[in-house]
C-alpha cells in the first residue's frame, strides 16, 4: 500500500509539474540566432544571375507548424549613398526569378525539431544603369537582403504564433529607441533580448540580414596589355646585350643587324631635311 501510494503521489506531481516545463522559450538568443543560416550569397557583374543558398533550421525540441519565410530586397548602398528600395524604387531591378519581384516567401505546414532545410532564389540584374544602379570598378555596391518568419508553437499546451524579423524591417527611429537604455535597462525575457526591447518593435526574436554585391567587373584589357609591354621591354632588352656582347648569339646578332638596317631605311624619308650652311 504505502509503495503504489508512493507511486500515486509521484504520478500526480508529475502531472501537475508538466505544464511548467513543457513551455519551450522560442525567443532565446541562440535559437533564433540560427534558425537562418546563410550558405553563399553571389557578388555580381551588372547583367548577371547569382543564388543565394541558405538553411532553415529548427532549432526547437518540438515541431513548429505553419511556417511562413519571407525574404525581400530592401536597401541599394555603395560608399556614397544608401536608398531605401521601397515603394518609391522606380527602377526594375533587381528582381528574384521566382516571383518576377523584389520578395520571395516559403512555407511549409510542419517543420520537425532538429531538422535543416536547405532553401535558395535566383537574384536578377540588369546590365543598364537606367534599369538598376550597380557600383563602379572602383566602388562596390550591395543590396541588402532581409527576413520574416513566422510559426506556431506550443507555450504550455496553447498554440502561440511567434513572429521574427531581420534589423531591416524596422526604421531607424524604431531601432535605436529599442536599443536605448531607457528601453533596455531594466528589461527582462520575453520583453527583451540581447540589449534589444523586442516589446518595442512588435517581434519576438531579431534575424540576421544579409546581401549581395553588384559592381562593374574590372576590364581585362590593361591586365593584358601590361603583360604585352613586359615581354616587348624584355625582348629589348635582350636585343640590346646581344649587340654589346657580339658573338654570343650570332643568328640573333645578323638579324637584329638587318632588322635596324631597315627600321632605320623606313624612318629616315620621315626626318626632316637640314639645310647646309653656306
Amino acid at each position: 500500500m504505502r509503495a503504489l501510494a508512493l507511486a500515486l503521489s509521484l504520478l500526480l506531481l508529475a502531472a501537475f509539474l508538466a505544464p511548467l516545463s513543457a513551455g519551450e522559450d522560442f525567443g532565446t538568443v541562440g535559437k533564433v540566432n540560427k534558425l537562418i543560416d546563410i550558405q553563399d550569397t553571389p557578388q555580381l557583374a551588372p547583367g548577371e544571375s547569382g543564388r543565394v543558398r541558405f538553411l532553415f533550421n529548427s532549432t526547437y525540441s518540438e515541431t513548429i507548424l505553419n511556417v511562413r519565410l519571407n525574404a525581400s530586397i530592401y536597401r541599394y548602398a555603395t560608399i556614397d549613398e544608401s536608398i531605401a528600395v521601397d515603394t518609391s524604387w522606380t527602377y526594375p531591378y533587381p528582381r528574384i526569378a521566382q516571383t518576377g519581384s523584389r520578395e520571395w516567401v516559403w512555407t511549409n505546414a510542419s517543420i520537425l525539431p532538429g531538422t535543416s532545410t536547405p532553401l535558395e532564389f535566383t537574384i536578377l540584374t540588369a546590365p543598364d544603369s537606367h534599369e538598376m544602379p550597380h557600383g563602379t570598378i572602383f566602388s562596390q555596391s550591395s543590396y541588402f537582403l532581409r527576413f520574416w518568419l513566422e510559426f506556431n508553437g506550443t507555450v504550455n499546451g496553447n498554440s502561440t504564433r511567434f513572429r521574427m524579423a531581420s534589423p531591416g524591417f524596422f526604421t531607424t527611429e524604431a531601432w535605436k529607441r529599442a536599443t536605448s537604455a531607457n528601453y533596455t535597462n531594466p528589461c527582462k525575457p520575453p520583453g527583451c533580448r540581447g540589449n534589444v526591447n523586442l516589446t518595442v518593435l512588435g517581434v519576438d526574436g531579431i534575424l540576421p540580414d544579409s546581401a549581395f554585391g553588384v559592381k562593374e567587373p574590372i576590364p581585362r584589357w590593361p591586365f593584358y596589355l601590361l603583360v604585352a609591354l613586359v615581354v616587348f621591354f624584355l625582348l629589348l632588352a635582350f636585343l640590346f646585350w646581344v649587340e654589346e656582347n657580339p658573338g654570343t648569339f650570332p643568328r640573333v646578332e645578323t638579324w637584329w643587324a638587318r632588322t635596324r638596317g631597315r627600321l632605320a631605311r623606313t624612318i629616315a624619308p620621315l626626318r626632316p631635311h637640314r639645310r647646309s650652311k653656306t
